[in-house]
């Protein structure tokens, strides 16, 4: 039987979560609106146009969702395509041992396209995903389960059979509703994210072994 593991991209691929934050509030103060940290934490892991609108009801802003998306995307991806940027530790050596081990690995991230293809660039890893997924290829990002789910239907596999690994409450809803196993990355440049619902939670990949993952597959055979 074939594996499948769905990875996040911001928080768990790449330590980028610092840098969006930082952008995000210069974008804020350019738009003259005063977001408390508390709700800029819980916009982790959502899809930007999803943030977008919530910002656009709290704050009564004029603009469309598009045009602040496309100039949230234009700004992030020329501070991204500047700056040097880090895989999260360990990642690197868990993507190579699940991919020798036969697992068959996808990402599912609630950046655009343009965001992931140069990080994924940069970080030399596309060539470990069969399919790369953002919410721009989604009705409703995270956190519902729509992008998890279209991971599924593109290798037309039941959504039992995945494990997705996440960083944000957000992901981890949307992982649960989509009926997969997740497991919860406890990254202290996240904020402070709710992890509970995910069935095993971590602070260290190099903590993460395959024993792990056969674990919850089993688990998710016996249901």
């Amino acid at each position: 039987m074939e594996k499948f593991v769905i990875f996040d991209m911001d928080g768990v691929l790449v330590d980028s979560e610092p840098i969006h934050m930082e952008l995000e509030k210069l974008l804020f103060k350019q738009l003259n609106i005063d977001v408390s940290t508390t709700l800029h934490h819980s916009f982790v892991g959502m899809a930007p146009k999803r943030v977008w609108e919530k910002l656009i009801q709290e704050f009564n802003l004029t603009h469309t969702v598009e045009e602040l998306f496309q100039l949230e995307k234009e700004v992030k991806h020329a501070e991204l395509q500047a700056r040097q940027i880090q895989c999260i530790p360990a990642v690197d050596t868990l993507l190579a041992t699940l991919k020798e081990n036969g697992y068959r690995l996808s990402v599912a991230s609630s950046s655009p396209h343009l965001i992931i293809d140069l990080v994924l660039e940069k970080l030399d890893f596309r060539h470990y995903f069969d399919y790369v997924v953002s919410s721009e290829d989604v009705r409703d990002g995270k956190p519902s389960p729509d992008i998890f789910l279209e991971v599924a239907q593109r290798y037309q596999v039941a959504p039992s059979q995945f494990i997705v690994i996440e960083d944000s409450s957000n992901g981890v809803k949307a992982a649960k509703a989509a009926g997969m196993k997740c497991i919860g990355y406890k990254s202290a440049n996240s904020g402070n994210q709710d992890l509970s619902l995910a069935d095993l939670v971590t602070e260290d990949f190099s903590q993460l072994h395959l024993e792990d993952f056969e674990k919850l597959r089993k688990d998710a055979s016996n249901v």
